[in-house]
């Protein structure tokens, strides 16, 4: 159980695969959902009670099932490898690491988006699924507790926060979210999204400034970590679904283009690539989103944007910048993103919550939508795990 042995790389870097073995018609289900330099997380929609072995290169760990949805992280793996997951002697699954971003690591970061703090302990139609927790142990405050617990084990010393902290935008459900993001101890910072700007909603950000948290609203939050300039920004209109830069873009490419840095922009609502929307919720229309990508471009060509607001996972490039959507810890599949900023590029990695009652929530509500959720949210590997070298000459 090791690497395969005639992988290789090309002359632009791209890791060449051999043809994989077919996995064996004995081994348990497994599924790789996000990859690292050095890391893999595994993923089991339902793990055979007892005592498991995984096997990966000379890595051997013990997994322990309940008969229910199982995750487990293996790290020490080595770099842009093809490998092969050995489960109880049987070969499970194939995957292969990232190569890691030009020079050193200088810092990491993570986001969250989309907590609905108050929306309850329910989710989705065709069916709606209830969680067992009830009324007094809703399951978007334990999702949301376990993300923040992992994402700080990982590394993470900054979360952003990108929008749709409340579901209603009352006081007590921004109360609710401050006191949340604020438990890892670690610096914060928010922006809102279209539920917090909501009919009847108040202003956040006196009850986040109590707790310690800058939280944008009708403007942007800059933070320069090394390596990097983070730029948090509100792209809402108050009271209804979509997005715009109207108000915001001017800001956000000035603070882009005076950057000695690359830049990642933060924000809640997605930029969509074509003139209507082909999905639900509306975010920035296509050809707004356009010209901001393009000026983005010219402001800072090393520039990553990262969104939330359709509680799905995608990545796809516009010229040199990088744009990304990474869904909720509280709905399948239940996740949050970490960026680690390395002196020559930058590496996203969105991982499943793992904390195990979560995880039996999320991996339940891939169910709604008569299961269409379930394959539409998770998008691909390449969706959620990539390296971005930044381009030459900045």
């Amino acid at each position: 159980m090791t690497s395969p042995s005639n992988a290789r790389s090309t002359a632009s870097g791209s890791l060449v695969l051999p043809s994989p073995r077919e996995p064996s018609s004995t081994a348990i289900r497994t599924g790789v959902f996000a990859v690292e330099d050095t890391t893999v997380q595994l993923v089991w929609p339902a793990l055979p009670v007892g005592d498991h072995t995984v096997e990966i290169a000379d890595r051997i760990v013990a997994v322990t099932g309940d008969g229910g949805p199982a995750a487990l992280v293996v790290d020490g793996l080595p770099a842009h490898t093809g490998l092969e997951v050995m489960v109880d002697g049987a070969l499970a699954t194939t995957f292969a690491t990232l190569p890691p971003p030009p020079g050193r690591e200088l810092f990491r970061l993570a986001t969250v988006g989309d907590l609905h703090m108050g929306d309850g302990h329910t989710f989705g139609i065709l069916p709606t699924l209830r969680d067992a927790g009830g009324k007094d142990d809703p399951p978007i405050p334990r999702a949301s507790r376990a993300a923040m617990a992992e994402l700080t084990a990982w590394g993470a010393e900054l979360l952003v926060a990108k929008g749709d902290l409340t579901h209603h935008g009352y006081a007590e459900e921004f109360a609710m979210a401050a006191e949340l993001l604020a438990e890892p101890g670690i610096p914060v910072i928010a922006t809102i999204g279209n539920h917090d700007v909501r009919l009847g909603h108040v202003d956040g950000r006196p009850i986040f400034g109590a707790a310690g948290i800058e939280l944008a609203v009708g403007g942007i939050v800059v933070r320069d970590v090394p390596g990097l300039r983070v730029i948090v920004a509100d792209a809402t209109i108050p009271e209804r679904h979509p997005g715009s830069f109207r108000t915001v873009g001017p800001a956000i490419l000035e603070a882009a283009a005076t950057a000695d840095r690359p830049v990642l922009v933060a924000l809640h609502h997605q930029l969509q690539p074509l003139p209507i929307p082909t999905h639900w919720p509306p975010g920035v229309l296509g050809p707004e989103s356009g010209r901001f990508l393009r000026a983005l471009a010219e402001a800072n060509p090393c520039a990553v944007v990262t969104s939330g607001h359709t509680h799905r996972h995608r990545a796809r490039r516009s010229g040199p910048v990088l744009v990304t959507e990474v869904g909720s810890p509280k709905d399948h599949p239940g996740t949050w993103a970490g960026y680690a900023v390395h002196e020559g590029g930058i590496r996203q990695v969105v991982r499943r919550v793992m904390a195990p009652d979560v995880l039996r929530w999320t991996e339940a509500t891939k169910r709604t939508l008569f299961g269409i959720w379930g394959r539409w949210s998770p998008g691909s590997l390449e969706d959620r795990c990539l390296t971005l070298p930044w381009p030459a000459g900045r």
